[in-house]
């Protein structure tokens, strides 16, 4: 069931918001398995098999966390709680690498050997990645002796919360659990908010997203195929994916952040207008804000971080990066990926370091510096989302060299010309980009149109008023029209 459906929005939510109600003013201690519950139906609906896969890791991890809970520090013996932690999240890898990398990795033993493949790999659990990463950070904060298990019903609901389960945000056990005393029945002043970020994010997806899918997918998918590609048709397929990512995945996290909030809990912002950075330290601290900082916290500073110096320090970013990668997907893709943001990274700690102090430090204060940074950053970032979209090198590389060939010249002719390979048949693709751009570089994001900027009000703020109740119902009612082209989540696969 998709939050993008008919039958999340019209059955399953207000049946939840109903009985929600009514048991937060019967008993409204019960909230939470009320909350427990609704998030075991969620998920059993998607495949009763791969619930009782999350049941069984949920089950396990609460009985490590409790061992090494009560396990002291100094215990003498072969099983230390280093020991058993690293058992913990072995045990917690092994069903991901199975499930997730198996096939890949059938594929290039069958490769090297020149054998055929007689291996089908198996159905990938929905929102694998996401629930093992939640709990293994729920596990070293316990190791680390800054969180204790609560009750296995509480532990439980935080590993398998219906809103952020299957595709992020990756929540922390901190964030979440203290939330969980204030619940009550909603009122206006977290329904109004909560419903407005909830239109938004399927605006977003049913609106934007998949919109412009449509083209990136023809263009990719000739890609693939060998067909011919103009250097137009390139650049117009790599566009309208990267836009189609990002309004894809934010769309969720939205509708998420938005779910949630209609049940009294606020999660973690996932977005902070990343296409606006100004480096590519800067878009990781904006684009996936939560697998970010896990990555940061459970990879990069146990690697090292910054404290053996700079050239250990770009390793830890790019091996950083490298895994950050093959958690994505398990495909060369995504390995070229992560090496490539892991290689950016490093040059541009490089940079920061070496400008400091120094007059192009000055000049990146400079708004007309800082436009053209903010250029070719997202220039970086698009590229970099093309082998990440490809299902192979050579799909990937076959929209490089389209996208090489306008760099030299190939974006300058007539409209025949430009598209002679019918992957674009009239301007529409066009005019979508083109909204796409003013809507991520001209308007404040979600969060700041809401709640507001950290130092003000976003120039577009929202107020419970006639003029915004007018303007969400027509988004509402042209996405409601749209949802028959119904289309999952693209993170969902991750």
């Amino acid at each position: 069931m998709l939050f993008n459906s008919y039958e999340f929005l019209f059955l399953f939510l207000p049946v939840l918001l109903a009985v929600w109600w009514v048991v937060a003013c019967v008993a409204r201690q019960w909230l939470p398995m009320l909350l427990l519950a609704a998030s075991a139906l969620f998920y059993v609906l998607w495949g009763v098999r791969f619930f009782v896969l999350l049941a069984a890791m949920i089950g396990m991890n609460y009985a490590f966390g409790t061992a090494l809970d009560a396990m002291p520090d100094d215990r003498p013996g072969p099983l230390t709680r280093r020991r058993l932690l690293g058992l913990a999240v072995a045990l917690n890898l092994l069903p991901l690498c199975w499930f997730k990398y198996s096939g890949f990795l059938a594929d290039n033993i069958n490769a090297l050997l020149g054998t055929r493949p007689a291996f089908t790999p198996p159905d990938l659990p929905l929102g694998i990645s996401f629930y093992t990463f939640l709990q293994i950070a729920w596990l070293v904060t316990v190791y680390r002796r800054e969180t204790r298990p609560e009750g296995f019903g509480v532990y439980a609901l935080f590993a398998s919360c219906f809103p952020y389960v299957v595709s992020g945000p990756i929540v922390r056990y901190r964030q979440f659990v203290p939330q969980l005393g204030g619940l009550a029945a909603p009122d206006a002043a977290h329904i109004a908010p909560a419903l407005t970020i909830f239109v938004i994010g399927l605006a977003k997806k049913v609106l934007l997203a998949d919109s412009v899918a449509v083209y990136a997918n023809s263009v990719f998918n000739a890609a693939e195929k060998g067909f011919p590609l103009t250097s137009a048709e390139a650049w117009v397929g790599s566009l309208a994916y990267t836009f189609q990512l990002y309004f894809d995945f934010s769309g969720y996290t939205d509708m998420a952040i938005g779910v949630a909030l209609l049940l009294g809990i606020r999660l973690p912002d996932n977005f902070d207008s990343p296409y606006k950075s100004t480096g590519i330290v800067d878009f990781w601290r904006r684009w996936h804000i939560t697998l970010g900082s896990w990555l940061r916290d459970f990879l990069y500073i146990p690697l090292g971080g910054s404290r053996a110096g700079k050239l250990k320090q770009y390793r830890n970013l790019f091996l950083t990066m490298l895994l950050g990668g093959v958690w994505h997907g398990a495909g060369w893709p995504f390995v070229v990926w992560g090496a490539l943001h892991g290689a950016m990274l490093s040059v541009n700690h490089f940079f920061r370091g070496w400008a400091r102090g120094r007059i192009p430090e000055t000049l990146l204060g400079n708004p007309v510096t800082r436009l053209c940074s903010i250029a070719l950053t997202f220039l970086c970032i698009n590229a970099a989302w093309v082998v990440f979209r490809a299902e192979t090198m050579r799909g990937a590389g076959r929209v490089y060299t389209g996208m090489l060939d306008g760099l030299r010249g190939g974006l300058i002719g007539s409209w025949e010309t430009l598209f002679a390979n019918n992957h674009v048949q009239d301007a529409q693709p066009l005019a979508l980009l083109a909204l796409c751009g003013a809507l991520v570089w001209c308007f404040p994001n979600t969060r700041e149109i809401v709640f507001g900027r950290k130092e003000g009000r976003a120039w577009l703020s929202w107020t419970p008023s006639r003029a915004w109740a007018t303007g969400l119902a027509v988004l509402t009612l042209g996405s409601l029209i749209l949802l028959s082209r119904k289309s999952v989540f693209l993170y969902f696969k991750f």
